[in-house]
């Protein structure tokens, strides 16, 4: 299993989850978990009429969706206690940490990698909403966080326009539209990012 989670909202957990989640549909059975109470992750699947195209439960529903064959889980965290947290860390296999390129979401990913990091999970960073115009914030995020023993993924999710379309429409981020119906000029290079990022994953999976 891997879990999305993290300290605080807004750091985009749902955007990766449920990017990761899309991405690797395409040749596994997976099983995207909402364990967020606010239900983001089973909004966006819903939205879109399952175009995600993997299954998506509230966590109420994972024992039975679990009866089923299962290639991989997907856990979508709230941000939330130490304690939740850390029970959704020890069911994992990998631990993902999305970080925003901000001082506050770089302070608080510190002391959530020190949490995970006392469980003995494999864990990474990514850092997501990466402004491009600025990406020396994003370096500067990435040193500050390597410089504190918190293994960040060379892969990182840039803040483009895609991302909110794909939201809206309840798609993977592959299939955002802009207004005239046409793809996004984004969509490829954002799901580009979100292969990258997959792949790192997958060579701490068993």
């Amino acid at each position: 299993m891997v879990s999305v989670v993290g300290l605080k909202g807004g750091v985009a957990k749902t955007a990766t989850a449920t990017a990761l989640a899309a991405h690797w549909c395409g040749d596994r059975r997976v099983l995207l978990i909402d364990a967020d109470p606010n239900g983001s992750a089973l909004k966006w699947h819903r939205r879109g009429d399952g175009a995600l195209g993997c299954r998506c439960v509230p966590l109420a529903q994972a024992p039975m969706a679990l009866a089923a064959p299962v290639d991989l889980v997907l856990m979508d965290t709230a941000g939330g206690s130490r304690d939740e947290l850390a029970s959704y860390i020890e069911g994992s296999d990998f631990v993902l940490a999305p970080c925003l390129a901000t001082a506050s979401s770089i302070e608080q990913t510190a002391e959530l990698a020190d949490l995970i990091a006392g469980t003995g999970k494999a864990y990474g960073v990514v850092l997501t909403m990466v402004d491009e115009r600025r990406r020396q914030d994003a370096t500067k995020a990435r040193t500050l966080l390597e410089g504190l023993g918190v293994p960040v993924l060379t892969a990182q999710l840039s803040a483009l326009s895609a991302w909110p379309k794909a939201e809206a429409a309840g798609v993977a981020v592959r299939d955002a539209r802009n207004d005239a119906g046409r793809p996004d000029p984004g969509a490829a290079r954002a799901w580009q990012q979100v292969a990258a990022l997959a792949a790192e994953i997958e060579k701490e999976l068993p």
